[in-house]
């Protein structure tokens, strides 16, 4: 546990270096920049494009973050030649790469935390909260973003954990690409059964269907841990379709991400270097 934890630390001071702040920094500025340019507009609609750009921006930049920094970890550590190092300490394999999952783990975090503050901070300013602060931070509006990005953390926890399991066989740009399309595919499995489902209605069962369905299964459904259209429309939708099922989607995230970074640590313990 402890070389784990050592592992984990080193790769985050690592990646803090890596310029992962500017990306804040641009985020900072985007959400200041539109939160200004949105005050013109109605409360209410203003408030939900606000949450809308804000929410998305979270979720994309720790995508960018998991996935190009995350794809580059082990590949690095290889071509550099401190993998040798780090084997000679009596640091085995699996504790590496989950030294590597803990570290991008906690740069991503890190990294939505403060993005976290800067948004629930534009909305409590757009909401006139300096005036009134009470009243505005009783606003359903803070809970649903706050339940929102929570859900995301569980995503990212899938994303970095398949770009890990990328990054212990395959090389960077190949896992990025490849860490983008099962990402693009987990945000649209109920599309993609109700393809399947139309299909099979059509043509029967057949090889392609079959294909779709085992694709279907093996991706993850990141779809299920999405609530930002609860924490955007929460107003103006019924009771009935503002029900969220929390646990099988949090179940689904650490099932997912154990599973995927069990292979992650089976890959890395035969790659021969």
């Amino acid at each position: 546990m402890t070389e784990i934890i050592a592992i984990g630390l080193n790769t985050f001071r690592e990646a803090i270096r890596n310029k992962v702040l500017y990306l804040i920094l641009m985020f900072a500025l985007l959400l200041l920049v539109s939160s200004t340019l949105l005050s013109s507009l109605a409360l209410e609609e203003g408030m939900r494009v606000i949450k809308n750009l804000g929410l998305s921006s979270i979720n994309v930049f720790g995508l960018l973050v998991a996935m190009f920094i995350g794809v580059n970890l082990i590949p690095q550590e290889v071509e550099s030649k401190t993998i040798y190092t780090i084997i000679s300490q009596g640091v085995r394999r699996w504790q590496f790469v989950l030294g590597k999952f803990l570290g991008l783990t906690m740069t991503v975090y890190a990294n939505m935390a403060v993005m976290t503050f800067m948004l629930l901070l534009i909305m409590f300013w757009f909401l006139g909260g300096f005036s009134h602060p009470f009243t505005t931070l009783g606003d359903r509006s803070f809970m649903w973003v706050t339940a929102a990005i929570g859900m995301q953390l569980f995503e990212m926890l899938i994303v970095i954990s398949i770009a890990i399991l990328f990054s212990s066989f395959s090389t960077p740009i190949l896992s990025a690409v490849m860490t983008l399309m099962v990402y693009a595919i987990g945000h649209m499995t109920n599309d993609f059964w109700d393809y399947i489902r139309l299909q099979t209605e059509k043509e029967g069962t057949n090889l392609f269907t079959g294909f779709l369905t085992f694709i279907w299964y093996l991706c993850p459904h990141l779809d299920l841990l999405n609530l930002k259209k609860l924490a955007v429309y929460y107003e103006l939708l019924p009771a009935a379709q503002t029900y969220f099922p929390l646990g099988p989607a949090v179940l689904h995230s650490l099932t997912y991400s154990a599973l995927v970074l069990g292979l992650g640590c089976v890959a890395f313990s035969k790659r021969d270097f």
